[in-house]
């Protein structure tokens, strides 16, 4: 599509987009943020027009809601409903915030005193009187939202044991934690969810449930791992319901209300990287699910990735789309993956509309009795994100990264089965695109969608030998495991900073988040008990405490692990290949074709090199507006940014006082719009963590 189409698109949506917003039967809905995504086709966009590209640049600051203790990350894409911005903060809590002032009108907090879950956000539901629907820990919550107390007429007390449904039993419930980063759907009367298992084992089938959104009552479930006689079943391991877990859905949903389906996108099964214990294709992890939403039965299916050995969860929310061909409009799910691929069904059969080819792949495994699956679905259309760690890609560490690739025999191709050799994978278990998902403008049919285009080395790791080594020195423990993330000062990078953080808690709650793992970091329940407890002291600048010295047997005794999360970098602690490291790209979604690509975010260690736009990691998503931008946060340089749809171009930004690891919302009050994001907590700038809105005074 030319830019000159773009824009007379974008003008007409423009002129729509401004008669809807002015309309009185429709200003409620232009002018709020009513749930995750902004609705339930995860359009994440808004027909809002007040900011627009020519007055972007006069947005100020209009508040901020900072959290009362030391807080860390925040990951929550906030509800603007009835005037009341409402959002979860890092300490855990839930609060309602004047829409207009961000001032506090009421706060929730939920029972357990445990780590956030990582919540992305919440299902709101208009009633009478309007419900909020929180997972927390492993607890379902109805809460009225109107003064944040619990509805005692659902579950008992307002509560519904988000254990119910899931074959978890009592004696297991310790060492597999169940909870949920995404929100659900409302249709009709049920409340339709996913949930965050394990990515290690042990673990549990992910399956997809519906309760009663007055009673709270488990209405039905969808089986991710089938049982025997199931559709799907003869894809696995006779007792894989027993033995394996995942193929959960952590990124979120989509739902056709008109149709009554809900689209579903599944993560890989447990344990991620290898699959000697789960022979087969693996249906229906890494799939998108389209369920009949009434009574959760299967009416399509398409796997993204056959028997995942390389974590590629459908982490991204599906969006619900309309595009043209052959001068006919056709309703469609498009998915983004962390593949940097772009997939397109017709919603109601589960058709490709961009031709999709199985292509063979490496099914030579050096890891004992593993079978990789010997093709994989790719499309045709333009991916989004560079494929395969090529030589075109090496930029200036071209030479060594030759040397290093030789000596140690590395592979680097996209669907390389893994061994403890080692190969280096691009794209990554981050992405491509991750939770964050896309953005789609429907009157012009483009989708934006933010990525990483940083190498990942990933080797399997003996568990048995570690165990048997059972290393005791706490900074060598942080840095094997935790530095990859956190930073080696604990100072954070991909992960939050730890300097302030773990001293608001105590060991013995540090090691159970070691145990149970805090999404996206995995469980580290492989350590002994003595190893867990060195890491929590070394975290917390304290001594391990006596109550944690005796060795225990590690609640993971599965053989092999992996090497943790770790980007491939280059001797100078650089990306090991050319920028840019992230990415925003716009995507025509009645063609494939990909319409523009800019750097999203700049490493202020290569702009002093003179190498201006590299792009960083990112973590969050975009949204789209009909003033013809795009708002995003995700980078890692803490900036929050204002793109114009039609070029690519940087219009605004403004520097914050944490990563907005987070998706932005806009809303109106009268005629004044804002826009509004969470931010991370960060020491370093005395920020605990909390909510900015901006406005144009």
């Amino acid at each position: 599509m030319t830019n000159s189409r773009i824009k007379r698109l974008l003008s007409g949506c423009l002129s729509l987009a401004f008669l809807w917003a002015c309309s009185p039967d429709k200003q409620n809905t232009a002018s709020t943020w009513p749930t995750f995504g902004h609705d339930v086709s995860n359009s994440k966009f808004s027909a809002l027009t007040a900011i627009d590209t020519a007055n972007v640049t006069q947005l100020k600051e209009a508040w901020r809601f900072e959290d009362s203790t030391d807080g860390g990350g925040v990951y929550f894409n906030p509800v603007m409903m009835d005037n009341r911005v409402i959002g979860l903060m890092p300490s855990n809590k839930l609060v309602a915030m004047d829409a207009a002032t961000g001032k506090r009108l009421w706060e929730f907090a939920p029972d357990s005193s445990d780590i956030s879950n990582w919540s992305k956000g919440m299902t709101y539901h208009a009633g009478n009187p309007d419900r909020i629907f929180l997972i927390s820990g492993g607890t379902l919550y109805s809460i009225n939202a109107e003064n944040g107390t619990v509805m005692k007429d659902f579950g008992h007390n307002g509560r519904v044991d988000f254990y119910e449904g899931l074959e978890v039993t009592d004696a297991m419930r310790a060492q597999v934690a169940v909870s949920s980063n995404a929100p659900g759907v409302v249709y009709n009367d049920l409340f339709i969810v996913g949930c965050k298992v394990p990515d290690e084992l042990p673990s549990t089938p992910g399956d997809i449930r519906a309760f009663n959104i007055n009673t709270g009552k488990l209405e039905w479930v969808f089986h991710v791992i089938p049982k025997p006689g199931e559709f799907g079943a003869d894809t696995w391991s006779p007792n894989a319901r027993e033995r394996n877990g995942g193929a959960n859905c952590w990124g979120g949903m989509a739902l056709d209300e008109k149709r009554g389906i809900v689209f579903v996108p599944t993560a890989s099964p447990s344990f991620d990287f290898y699959g000697a214990d789960r022979p087969g294709q693996n249906l229906f992890a890494n799939c998108l699910l389209a369920l009949e939403a009434k009574t959760g039965k299967r009416i399509w299916h398409f796997q993204t990735t056959h028997h995942d050995l390389w974590d590629r969860d459908n982490g991204s929310p599906p969006n619900l789309v309309t595009v043209k061909r052959d001068g006919k409009a056709i309703d469609a799910v498009a998915l983004v993956t962390k593949m940097g691929f772009l997939f397109l069904f017709d919603r109601e059969t589960g058709e490709s509309l961009f031709e999709v080819k199985e292509v063979p792949v490496d099914t030579v495994s050096r890891m004992p009795g593993e079978k990789p699956w010997p093709t994989q679905p790719i499309p045709v259309n333009p991916p989004f994100a560079r494929q395969g760690y090529q030589e075109k890609f090496f930029g200036g560490s071209s030479a060594w990264i030759k040397e290093e690739i030789a000596k140690n025999k590395y592979k680097t191709g996209i669907y390389e089965p893994p061994s403890m050799e080692g190969s280096i994978i691009l794209p990554t278990a981050h992405g491509g695109s991750n939770w964050g998902g896309a953005a789609v403008n429907p009157q012009t049919n483009i989708l934006f969608v933010n990525a990483i285009d940083m190498p990942w080395i990933l080797k399997l790791t003996d568990l048995k030998k570690i165990r048997e080594a059972n290393q005791l020195n706490p900074e060598i423990l942080y840095r094997t495991y935790c530095s990859s993330c956190h930073g080696a000062d604990k100072k954070g990078g991909a992960g939050p900073d730890l300097t302030s953080r773990a001293k608001n808690y105590k060991s013995a709650q540090i090691a159970s988040i070691l145990r149970k793992g805090a999404p996206p970091m995995p469980s580290f329940k492989f350590l002994s008990e003595q190893q867990i407890a060195a890491i929590a002291a070394y975290v917390r600048d304290t001594v391990a405490q006596q109550s944690f010295e005796t060795a225990g047997i590690p609640e993971n005794n599965e053989p092999y692990g992996f090497n943790g999360y770790n980007f491939y970098l280059d001797p100078e602690n650089h990306p090991a290949i050319a920028p840019p490291f992230g990415t925003l790209t716009a995507i025509d979604l009645n063609t494939g074709n990909i319409v523009w690509q800019v750097p999203l975010g700049e490493d202020l260690r290569f702009k002093k090199m003179g190498i201006p736009n590299s792009g960083t990691f990112n973590r969050g998503g975009g949204i789209a507006t009909a003033g013809g931008l795009i708002f995003i946060g995700a980078t890692d340089d803490n900036m929050l940014r204002a793109f114009d749809q039609r070029t690519g171009k940087v219009l605004w930004e403004y520097q914050l006082p944490g990563m907005a690891s987070s998706i932005p919302s806009t809303y109106a009050i009268g005629n004044k719009q804002y826009v509004v994001v969470s931010v991370n907590g960060e020491q370093a700038n005395n920020f605990k963590g909390g909510y900015i809105a901006f406005a144009i005074p």
